[in-house]
């Protein structure tokens, strides 16, 4: 049995009083949650004895006699165990002739990081941990013996919902220095393995050599002169040795170079330049510059390929190339930018970003489409509406996914051909046909009209945990809520992972192949959620 599927006992039993205990071997300790009556009265003439009072919340964490005697742990004035609140901050002072032990002595012990964790979310943790108690109400049986057994069922799963709680935060915590010292590591890995590698490898991994700096200097001076470049940047991989003392740049491996397309568009493309050449470019598509007569490895070298002596003028050729060859589709993207109200991504957008979530009108309704970059005016190679309900004309019910599904059926008979999707019209124009008037535009309505709040963590936008491993890619900004509860009286919408945690906490939830289902938080009508797009980490 695992500290997930823990086991609740009656630990204290009394007339106006109720206690549970749990333990915990993961952290080694004593989980504990009390219910009383204030009011003195018996606790079998009423079910309020069932409900723990989840401020009573604390843990005892298990010591031997050695670790007591040594380390003065675990003992209070009494010379009795001593538990520790873990919402501290939300429950009345304790008796000022009470001593309770700091959880920094704590902090080598197993029930460390729960009793730090436990104190750093007990806001968040309060309201979750009562929602689990109420999911688990099942119905109080007359008598005591219901009474304790629904007791101890809400412990139960209180407490299976403050580990899952203390994990998931343990886990990003995790994940952000993991996130944080990739790079140490990184730099720690490399020098180890060079003390094992040849003299000259080590030579070259620490400083580019000359015949480096005469490669660059010579292909830039062709670069500068190239049509429609407009801007070329040279840097250090490591930002913080960018210039010497005198200000002059040392060591550049790294390259970034803006230029125009046809409709003066500026585009950038950059390059990690040493010990090989890594290419970042800002297409839909992957850009490859698999070539038999390039040479990324010591592109410098004088032995190499004469092609190789061109080697940053030729990429600057293949990236114009591809710029012509997307055209269409940033003509297409920018029409849908410009003129209706796109909530996802934020604007200005990524040009590798060919997927767009439209504002449909009033109160969340949206619909997302993706475009085919080879041909961006043919029928979206996606579409998915979020937030729409059946009725929205007033003379008639319109399942808009049966109706766009029509207007982009081929094989139309000629007098509706004029009706139906086509690519001699842009995807605005197709769009506002089907809609049957203009769609929500930036000139005429104000954003936040068509944003709705999360119906869990009441915001927009979703958090984001999200870190671009390359400082020259933007990072996107959360997402919006896209689940809404089918309920028309209620119509609540959330974000997948909002939904996903609050089923989770429910113990009546079930799962089914790769979805969660439960019940809306607001009206109690059935909803489910993806776990793989619910999950957030």
């Amino acid at each position: 049995m695992s500290d997930l599927d823990p086991i609740a006992i009656l630990s204290d039993i009394s007339a106006n009083q109720l206690e549970s205990t749990v333990h915990c071997h993961d952290y080694r300790c004593l989980l504990r949650l009390r219910s009383f009556r204030s009011d003195g009265g018996d606790a079998c003439v009423s079910n309020q004895i069932s409900i723990p009072d989840v401020l009573t919340l604390s843990a005892t964490p298990i010591v031997s006699d050695q670790e007591k005697k040594h380390h003065c742990l675990g003992r209070g004035n009494d010379d009795t165990d001593v538990g520790l609140p873990l919402l501290p901050k939300l429950r009345n002072e304790t008796s000022s002739g009470e001593k309770i032990p700091s959880p920094e002595s704590w902090q080598n012990h197993p029930c460390g990081e729960l009793i730090r964790t436990s104190n750093l979310l007990q806001t968040q943790l309060y309201e979750r941990l009562k929602d689990a108690s109420n999911g688990a109400l099942s119905g109080v049986a007359e008598g005591p013996l219901g009474i304790h057994e629904e007791f101890l069922r809400r412990s139960e799963a209180i407490i299976k919902e403050l580990l899952e709680a203390i994990q998931q935060h343990l886990r990003k915590e995790q994940a952000c220095n993991d996130g944080d010292d990739r790079n140490t590591s990184t730099k720690q890995h490399n020098s180890s393995h060079r003390k094992n590698a040849p003299l000259h490898s080590n030579a070259m991994k620490s400083h580019p050599p000359l015949s480096y700096y005469a490669a660059l200097l010579r292909q830039l001076q062709i670069l500068h002169e190239t049509p429609n470049v407009i801007d070329i940047n040279l840097y250090n991989a490591d930002s913080s040795k960018n210039t010497d003392k005198s200000g002059i740049p040392t060591d550049i491996t790294r390259l970034s170079v803006t230029c125009m397309d046809g409709k003066k568009r500026s585009h950038t493309w950059h390059a990690e330049l040493y010990p090989s050449i890594v290419l970042t470019v800002d297409f839909p598509e992957d850009f490859s510059l698999i070539d038999n007569n390039l040479e990324l490895e010591k592109w410098w070298d004088d032995e190499k390929s004469a092609s190789n002596h061109l080697l940053l003028p030729e990429i600057q050729r293949r990236f114009q190339q591809g710029l012509d060859r997307y055209q269409p589709l940033f003509d297409e993207l920018d029409q849908l930018d410009s003129h209706l109200w796109i909530l996802e991504p934020s604007l200005p957008a990524r040009r590798c970003s060919i997927e767009r979530r439209i504002a449909l009108w009033e109160g969340g309704a949206s619909m997302v489409i993706v475009l085919d970059p080879e041909k961006p005016r043919a029928i979206p190679v996606l579409v998915r509406f979020i937030g729409l309900t059946a009725a929205r004309n007033a003379d008639k019910d319109v399942d808009w996914s049966a109706s766009f599904a029509d207007f982009v059926t081929e094989g139309a008979e000629e007098d509706l051909a004029s009706k139906r999707w086509s690519e001699e019209r842009s995807v605005r124009e197709n769009l506002e046909l089907w809609f049957g008037s203009p769609l929500p535009s930036p000139l005429s309505s104000v954003k936040s009209d068509y944003l709705v709040e999360c119906g869990i963590c009441y915001t927009h936008r979703l958090p984001s945990d999200d870190v671009m491993s390359d400082e020259n890619l933007r990072s996107e900004e959360g997402a919006l809520p896209d689940v809404k509860c089918n309920n028309l009286t209620c119509n609540k919408h959330y974000h997948e992972a909002c939904l996903f945690e609050w089923l989770h906490s429910l113990p009546t939830a079930k799962t089914s192949f790769d979805r969660i289902f439960g019940s809306c938080p607001y009206c109690c009508e059935a909803v489910s959620v993806s776990t793989a797009n619910g999950r957030r980490n």
